[in-house]
């Protein structure tokens, strides 16, 4: 049967963690890459959102605009004050479509979960 006073102090020893001289210099510098880490997920997360808004606005335009726009690159001869007319027409025809409507109330609601993961970020990083 083993001594008590050997067991405690090998309990005691191994209870305890060993102190080294440079522990906060490892503490920062483990810190400072784990920050680096989730920085550059954050810059990722970001580039990837934006492009996919960007690809995502693009395919949008392109599929409800495609006939007006080759139809303006066929009629190129007019002159700018018809070209601006006929672009203001297409800009107001777009806000009274009802698929336009739908359109914009994705955009809003995008926007709006949009600006509350932003708000949710801020307010954990205080």
């Amino acid at each position: 049967m083993a001594e008590p006073d050997f067991e405690a102090q090998l309990s005691r020893m191994f209870a305890e963690a060993p102190s080294f001289p440079d522990a906060p210099l490892f503490n920062a510098q483990m810190e400072a890459k784990l920050d680096r880490g989730w920085a550059i997920r954050r810059m990722f997360i970001a580039a990837a959102g934006t492009a996919a808004g960007l690809f995502a606005a693009f395919q949008i335009l392109s599929s409800r605009f495609s006939s007006e726009i080759s139809q303006l690159s066929r009629t190129s001869g007019h002159n700018l004050q018809g070209e601006i007319d006929a672009g203001v027409a297409k800009f107001n025809a777009v806000l009274t479509s009802s698929t336009s409507a739908e359109a914009l109330w994705l955009a809003a609601g995008l926007a709006v979960v949009a600006l509350a993961f932003a708000v949710t970020r801020a307010v954990e990083e205080l």
